[in-house]
């Protein structure tokens, strides 16, 4: 039983960071893909853009306390879902015996308020990426997907 709930713990945390990659991913092409528009198509693809942007990263900090940046920023900024639900692990794993009921309600609630955090980061971009992508075929340029890939950090990169 321990071994299972670790389990699920670690394919749990894997679902989180999953979800941080992908909105870093996704603002990557999009910054990428504004950068190539041209002024008049670049004014509503940065609108509609911008919009998505600002709920994927909200969503994006309920997941991963992105203010940490040394090793006190913890103390700082309270850790978030990705953090609270690896922190199981070491109570769960820190002896050979059964999980506990509280270990387990704690790894049932946590997930799922993370599953609701990436249901709401699915539904973003299904409602956004239509009218962005039928801009950017206008324009002859890529359609950005929704991947975990990770890419290369974008020189001058504004901030979305």
């Amino acid at each position: 039983e321990q071994f299972q709930l670790l389990i699920q713990i670690r394919d749990k945390v894997t679902e989180a960071n999953n979800g941080v990659r992908t909105v870093r991913n996704m603002r990557w092409q999009v910054a990428d893909r504004t950068d190539r528009l041209t002024a008049q198509q670049k004014a509503e693809f940065a609108r509609l853009a911008g919009t998505m942007m600002d709920t994927l990263t909200f969503r994006e900090n309920e997941v991963y306390q992105t203010r940490n940046q040394s090793g006190q920023d913890p103390l700082n900024y309270p850790i978030k879902l990705n953090n609270k639900i690896a922190a199981l692990s070491g109570v769960v794993g820190s002896g050979e015996f059964k999980p506990t009921n509280q270990s387990r309600e704690a790894f049932t609630r946590l997930s799922r308020q993370l599953d609701a955090e990436l249901a709401a980061l699915k539904r973003t971009m299904d409602t956004s990426l239509p009218a962005l992508n039928a801009i950017l075929r206008a324009a002859g340029l890529p359609e950005p997907k929704p991947s975990t890939e990770e890419l290369p950090p974008r020189r001058n990169a504004i901030a979305m």
